[in-house]
């Protein structure tokens, strides 16, 4: 299978600006998982910023095991090897500087402004363009390493999608009404990941959640959390500062939300 000419590693590292994140490329046509990728290199020593890009994933998968969408020649599909210095309880800020740098991507190359739905999307008028998957190892107390992968919708139409998704995804181009490169995206995601990784490394989280506050629309709404076992309703007030979110419960209790469905009602 041939790799795509706007997804090759040199169409994308002429574009970079970064620091680490994407110097070390691999572009493949076909994957299982970038994810599975990323997390074996990093199980095998691989320094962080290493980056797999695929043109199609035949495995992808987003949060509680669901599927995710992958056809060739349409989306972006990545993942990056991070080797973060924050203690695992802090993962949550990771998926959420990973959405905060797709978001800054996405705007700056397509002229759109995405939205982040807490904890792992990104809305463009209200669909889902974008879906966020932190998986990490630990060891004791610490993070071993971390596999970010982002998935994007850029070229997808409306029959791309499967049954069930139509009517709530979207793709970049539509909201864009023109035909976005996938290469700028993927080399504008690199560079912003990696301006934010650094921010977190060496300032800590601040300037993540405030630039994050700004683009989640969620705050001040009232929201339905969905943890599985449990569904209710409250206020999402706020961000902690290790990225999870602050909701007042009927109550009037502040309840942190780590892991589970928030959707505005």
């Amino acid at each position: 299978m041939t790799i795509p000419a706007d997804i090759a590693a040199e169409a994308i590292q002429s574009r970079l600006t970064s620091r680490m994140i994407g110097r070390r490329l691999q572009v493949v046509a076909e994957i299982g998982s970038t994810n599975d990728a990323v997390l074996a290199a990093g199980h095998a020593g691989e320094p962080e910023g290493l980056a797999v890009l695929a043109d199609r994933q035949t495995g992808g998968r987003g949060r509680r095991g669901r599927s995710w969408a992958s056809l060739p020649g349409v989306g972006v599909y990545t993942s990056i090897l991070l080797r973060p210095p924050v203690a695992p309880l802090q993962a949550p800020l990771l998926t959420l500087m990973a959405g905060l740098a797709t978001a800054e991507a996405i705007a700056s190359v397509a002229r759109v402004q995405p939205a982040i739905k807490w904890p792992n999307d990104l809305l463009l008028d209200g669909r889902k363009v974008v879906g966020i998957l932190t998986e990490m190892t630990t060891i004791g107390q610490r993070i071993g390493h971390v596999a970010v992968g982002i998935g994007v919708n850029v070229h997808q139409r409306d029959e791309d999608f499967p049954d069930g998704v139509r009517e709530t995804a979207t793709s970049v181009d539509r909201v864009a009404g023109r035909h976005v490169d996938r290469g700028e995206v993927v080399a504008a995601l690199y560079n912003a990941l990696d301006r934010w990784y650094a921010s977190v490394c060496g300032d800590g989280p601040s300037m993540v959640l405030q630039a994050a506050r700004a683009r989640i629309g969620t705050l001040g709404k009232t929201v339905t959390v969905d943890s599985g076992d449990r569904r209710w309703q409250g206020t999402a007030l706020d961000l902690a500062d290790d990225g999870a979110l602050l909701v007042v419960d009927a109550q009037g209790a502040v309840q942190r939300i780590l892991a589970a469905d928030v959707s505005i009602r």
